[in-house]
């Protein structure tokens, strides 16, 4: 036909491109189901070196099954048939201690990188056509850097890819899991981060396509302390800790690897009014080589007794309003870098105006308080005793406008975080009746009864002091006259 169409020439060169991409899908489609046809099936499996890897027939309901390695054609690595007969034919040592049979599966222990490769099977029936099924096992590739113990700011590199791209429809996609299981956004296979305490721990990289998944764990060790609550409760007259914790998984021995120099634990106290104060004061120093304490101001503060090294926490039998303040826990190492855990120890307490012993009638003020304001997903709860009915509640605080002998008893503040109860103060209420008229009569007429009874000792007293002092007078005047006779 001549090119006098509208277009012409230049509408020809624009669709012989687009015949020539239409020409090469068909094509590509014809070789895949071509092939497919042939090899029956393929399978992708993503192994890292040192795994065990399971190539399992699509169906055992076959006479005979042999294992080849590269195609259909290559060696044969196994077979087995349906009266029980199976054998290794390799004799290679490093395949022949490698390889072993399931069933009618193949099991390729301590999987090497030479062995990666494509593997079929072939299975074969009398009246039914072979069953061929490929399996390409692609090796994992992940690197750590550096792949020693790690100190809180170090820089983390993991990478993780493919030693060859699977001719599957979709590409794999490839992406870290952290040690809490949540994915690394846009990572690619690839984390480039300062370490931290999160990080310590089993990382995962996950190989994923439309038909698998595969996830290959690698440890990371991070020297840092345990994350912990940085505000900590506890009340008044209770015992408490401190926490202070190495990374699970890291050892003491590890750590002094690292080339640690100081470990100490510093207190900075509230003061009354809520501030904090300027004063920091030196707990502990820590020997590094005999793991003892040299105590500064201990505060009533001890190691907890425990045999993990790793453990650093500070406990006291009862606690007090003057323990209220920020506690350091610092390591240092010879390379300068310094880490620190840092935890706000608030004590809760409750307070009685005027007192805890209290006459029937009297108006009472309960306050309970950490001395900072609480966070907003703090509450404070009260109980109070079954007996007790008249009184005025505030968020923080309670009036009793008359105590009776029914608030007499245990009044308790609670602490409660998201459900969870963070610690609880009591404090024990003694209500007396107030006096009335007769029992001040009655005390008072005791007392002028009393104050009578020694006016009369007193001057019986008196009475028999100066009747002494005649007699004694009288026996002196004559013995002096029978002397002088």
């Amino acid at each position: 036909r001549p090119i006098s169409a509208e277009g012409g020439a230049t509408a020809f060169k624009k669709r012989a491109p687009q015949r020539d991409t239409l020409r090469t899908v068909w094509y590509s489609i014809l070789t895949h189901n071509i092939l497919f046809i042939l090899i029956g099936a393929q399978e992708v499996i993503y192994a890292k070196v040192g795994e065990q890897v399971t190539l399992v027939p699509k169906s055992n309901q076959r006479q005979y099954v042999y294992w080849h390695l590269g195609n259909q054609n290559g060696p044969q690595l196994a077979w087995l048939n349906h009266l029980g007969g199976k054998g290794i034919n390799l004799t290679d040592e490093k395949w022949k201690s490698r390889l072993s049979l399931q069933d009618a599966s193949l099991v390729i222990n301590d999987i090497q990188q030479e062995f990666f490769g494509t593997f079929v099977c072939k299975m074969t029936s009398s009246g039914k056509p072979d069953s061929i099924t490929e399996y390409k096992i692609i090796q994992i590739i992940v690197d750590v850097k550096p792949d020693t113990l790690l100190l809180h700011g170090d820089i983390l590199s993991l990478t993780c890819n493919l030693e060859r791209t699977p001719q599957v429809q979709n590409k794999p996609s490839i992406y870290w899991l952290n040690p809490q299981g949540v994915r690394e956004r846009n990572n690619q296979g690839k984390v480039n981060v300062p370490a931290t305490s999160d990080h310590n721990g089993q990382w995962s990289c996950v190989v994923k396509d439309n038909n698998n998944e595969k996830k290959v764990h690698v440890p990371v060790g991070v020297v840092g302390f345990n994350p912990v609550s940085s505000h900590q409760y506890t009340a008044a007259d209770t015992s408490l800790t401190i926490p202070c914790s190495i990374n699970s998984g890291v050892t003491w021995e590890q750590i002094l690897t690292k080339e640690l120099e100081e470990v100490w634990w510093d207190f900075v106290p509230k003061l009354s009014s809520g501030a904090v104060s300027v004063n920091r004061e030196r707990l502990f120093d820590f020997n590094v080589e005999k793991r003892s304490l040299t105590p500064g101001q201990k505060k009533g503060l001890r190691l907890v007794s425990s045999n993990k090294k790793e453990n650093l926490s500070l406990t006291k039998s009862k606690g007090s309003v003057e323990d209220r303040g920020h506690y350091n826990c610092s390591m240092k190492f010879k390379n300068g870098r310094t880490l620190s855990n840092t935890v706000d120890l608030d004590v809760l307490q409750i307070t009685s105006q005027p007192g805890k012993e209290l006459i029937y009638g009297q108006q009472v003020n309960l306050s309970c308080s950490t001395g900072d304001p609480l966070p907003n997903d703090v509450m404070l709860n009260w109980t109070k005793p079954e007996t007790s009915s008249r009184y005025v509640q505030y968020p923080t605080h309670i009036t009793i406008p008359e105590v009776r002998k029914g608030d007499s008893g245990k009044w308790r503040c609670e602490l409660w975080q998201r459900g969870k109860r963070l610690t609880s103060a009591e404090i024990l209420l003694k209500t007396e009746p107030r006096l009335s008229v007769w029992m001040l009569v009655i005390i008072c007429s005791a007392a002028v009864i009393l104050l009578l009874l020694l006016v009369l000792v007193f001057i019986h007293y008196r009475r028999r002091k100066v009747q002494f002092n005649h007699s004694y007078s009288f026996l002196f005047n004559h013995t002096e006259i029978v002397v002088q006779l």
